[in-house]
């Protein structure tokens, strides 16, 4: 990375970090390093499997995925804000990440974490509700973009990839020929992240696509749906997740349909390049952990109504099966016998009122029934519901003019409203 936007991620890191209170660091995605010192959390912890520079580099690569910020969770449950600062050519060349905190209610965060003796640590950092950390992550990505260099310089460069693309379709128009064997150089340029190299070639394939087809957009989409194609075969053979190549393969169909001129399609065939090269590096243990810290955000937020795996594997962006084998494989348990223990502890709070029926119980926790609640309830706790609430006092010790607590409270004013 230049000094100009380095020296920009430092200072603004830091005055962010002042602002909000948060730890911070800067990050220089192409040397893959921390710029000067990593967050103290994160140097102290002592999660095993956490590769510290990875899981950032991964929520930078991330964020540079979706409009400059992302907000993620490491190995260990905490969660960060990573905001990209891209170079001249517009391409990922480093940024900022601000944390950890807590986000949403802080038991619920802490209950969250892969390994309770760690909790202690995390008990002391700030908490953030989901709204703070939204209007934190906007703003965080602003203040990328004011880090990196001046906006006349990234337009000077996409001038100069449109004379390339200009010279690139006049020679075309010579040629009689598609070069199919361009296209596994290519490949092999993406694959070794060759971003000068790969950028010229894509020009010159472009150019003959244009020209083969008449500059017609109708013609030329599907070609370019083959170069996508291409290009997601050459990260994934360079280590990008199958997975997710194939999900943005999906959203990339839906966007080609958008475009309407030649210059909107080759901008955005660029970027798109760009995003393979980035996505082919290893990032899949912090990957992995981010989606199983989102799917089980999603379950404490949902659990009071029906959940899918259909439902939970579109939010974190994986398919259905490749989560709940994911899950398993990180948290010891099922998706679902996750979702009824989550269930069940919400279900406590409100067995210490008695103004709370048992039935109603069941449905504001997302059980089917009665009937149901009481075999998942006693198969965890040993007890039946009832006596759960006999024996914490919920029939004699409150009245039924006594207030709810504050949770339960909560919990039963966002499952009544009108």
């Amino acid at each position: 990375m230049s000094d100009a936007p380095m020296d920009g991620c430092l200072e603004y890191t830091r005055h962010l970090s002042a602002l909000c209170g948060l730890e911070g660091c800067a990050l220089d995605a192409v040397a893959r390093a921390f710029v000067g010192e990593a967050p103290a959390f994160c140097r102290a912890c002592s999660l095993a499997r956490c590769q510290m520079l990875h899981t950032h580099l991964y929520g930078l690569n991330e964020a540079y995925r979706w409009n400059g910020q992302f907000v993620y969770f490491c190995p260990l449950g905490l969660t960060f804000v990573a905001a990209a600062v891209p170079d001249a050519d517009g391409a990922l060349c480093g940024g900022m990440v601000l944390g950890p905190f807590l986000m949403g209610e802080k038991q619920d965060a802490l209950a969250a974490l892969a390994e309770e003796r760690l909790a202690a640590q995390a008990e002391s950092l700030p908490v953030l509700p989901p709204a703070r950390v939204t209007h934190l992550a906007a703003v965080a990505a602003a203040t990328g973009c004011a880090a990196a260099l001046p906006q006349g310089a990234r337009i000077g460069a996409l001038d100069r990839d449109q004379e390339s693309l200009l010279n690139a379709m006049y020679e075309a128009r010579e040629a009689q020929t598609y070069p199919i064997e361009f296209e596994k150089r290519l490949q092999r340029l993406v694959a070794m992240h060759d971003r000068q190299g790969a950028q010229s070639l894509l020009n010159e394939l472009l150019g003959h696509i244009y020209c083969a087809n008449h500059f017609d957009v109708q013609r030329i989409r599907p070609r370019i749906l083959e170069l996508i194609v291409l290009l997601s075969r050459a990260a994934i053979d360079a280590g990008a997740d199958v997975s997710e190549s194939f999900l943005s393969n999906e959203a990339y169909l839906r966007q080609l349909e958008t475009f309407t001129s030649i210059e909107q399609l080759s901008f955005w065939l660029t970027g798109v390049m760009r995003r393979f090269m980035q996505r082919s590096f290893d990032f899949a243990q912090a990957r992995h952990s981010d989606a199983v810290y989102k799917a089980i955000q999603y379950l404490r937020e949902h659990y009071a109504q029906k959940v899918t795996l259909e439902d939970v594997a579109r939010h974190v962006y994986l398919s259905r099966s490749y989560l709940s084998a994911l899950f398993k494989e990180e948290t010891g348990r099922s998706l679902f016998t996750y979702l009824g223990q989550v269930r069940v502890e919400k279900s406590k709070l409100f067995l210490l009122d008695a103004r709370v029926p048992l039935a109603q119980v069941a449905a504001l926790c997302g059980f089917e029934d009665q009937s149901y609640f009481t075999r998942v309830f006693k198969r965890a706790t040993g007890l039946s519901p009832k006596k759960y609430r006999d024996a914490r006092g919920g029939t004699a010790g409150v009245s039924a003019d006594a207030p709810l607590s504050n949770q339960a409270h909560a919990c039963y004013n966002n499952q009544n409203k009108p």
